[in-house]
């Protein structure tokens, strides 16, 4: 029998994939991945994952609703 999720774990994860998008696009750490030593296509691959992250907790959360 799968196990249900807690109803806030959600919330959660959205939470912390905010704050991880937070730290990536608006913190000190953009001017490494926007210098021009990187290739140009490196903040598409950083959108990327984003998106691709907020899709599984999205599958992974859908299952559960009620």
């Amino acid at each position: 029998m799968p196990r249900r999720a807690e109803p806030g774990r959600q919330n959660e994860s959205t939470l912390l994939l905010l704050i991880f998008v937070l730290f990536l696009f608006a913190s000190p750490l953009t001017s490494w991945w926007s210098s021009d030593q990187h290739f140009w296509f490196l903040p598409y691959l950083l959108w990327l994952l984003v998106i691709l992250i907020g899709a599984w907790l999205h599958y992974r959360f859908r299952r559960h609703d009620p």
